[in-house]
């Protein structure tokens, strides 16, 4: 089985698109997987992940990237602290803001902490990911230290309860975000927001399917609103797409 059935045969089973990937990365990631699990072909792959749920949930969670932790890259929420909240919640405004690829849920959560912090409200804070296991996850709210490990100690204190070697985020914090399944390539796109956060999700996508997908969050912002992207995702003449690049990784919608 070459690398072409795999990918008809992944869309088949899994729904996902790997023609949106970068080929390379891709490639090395599963083969990595064949390795770790002793199969000896993409052919034994795609048998294993059909027969075997366990193994396709894993298998889609790791295709899916879900790495995160809480305040992930300190410099980009410092921006998101001192620049991006204070105008889209400027006279008492009640701002959408959507993590996109959300993972684990630490991006939002992280957000949400922010807006207590400062006694602000969000008219919505919404979380979506293509996987329904990882936002299961998400909903629970409970993270190894290592996960926690940026979140600052005040905070911890107020909305963290520890449970046997993990801390559980207090459900105050938890009912402030809405988790939903969402396949950024293939679903519609919800709308108006004055904060899109889609960090290192780019980076695995084919130049066609960032430029195709930057076009679609930016139709999703409001006039003025920010998109967020990863560390490494810097988005070349942002002009092109009606952005303007304000610090580092962070654009307002012209």
């Amino acid at each position: 089985m070459d690398y072409d059935f795999l990918k008809r045969r992944i869309y088949e089973v899994l729904g996902i698109d790997l023609n949106s990937y970068k080929e390379q990365q891709m490639r090395r990631r599963i083969d990595q997987w064949l390795t770790r699990y002793s199969l000896e072909d993409y052919a034994h792959l795609v048998e294993r992940i059909k027969s075997d749920a366990e193994h396709r949930e894993k298998f889609t969670n790791y295709l899916t990237i879900n790495t995160s932790q809480f305040f992930r890259d300190l410099g980009v929420f410092n921006d998101i602290e001192n620049m991006v909240l204070p105008r889209i919640t400027a006279g008492g405004k009640r701002p959408r803001i959507w993590s996109a690829g959300a993972s684990i849920g630490a991006e939002i959560y992280s957000i949400a902490l922010l807006l207590k912090k400062y006694n602000q409200r969000a008219q919505q804070l919404l979380a979506t990911d293509i996987d329904e296991a990882i936002l299961d996850r998400a909903e629970k709210g409970r993270y190894s230290p290592n996960e926690v490990q940026n979140v600052p100690p005040a905070l911890i204190e107020k909305y963290f309860t520890n449970d046997e070697n993990h801390l559980v985020l207090s459900e105050e914090v938890r009912t402030m975000v809405t988790f939903k399944k969402h396949d950024m390539l293939r679903d519609l796109f919800p709308k108006p927001f004055d904060l899109i956060l889609c960090r290192n999700v780019f980076i695995y996508f084919t130049a066609e399917t960032q430029e195709r997908l930057i076009h679609k969050f930016v139709d999703s912002l409001v006039s003025g609103g920010f998109f967020i992207v990863g560390s490494a995702e810097h988005i070349m003449d942002p002009a092109r797409f009606g952005l303007e690049r304000q610090s580092y990784c962070i654009y307002s919608k012209l």
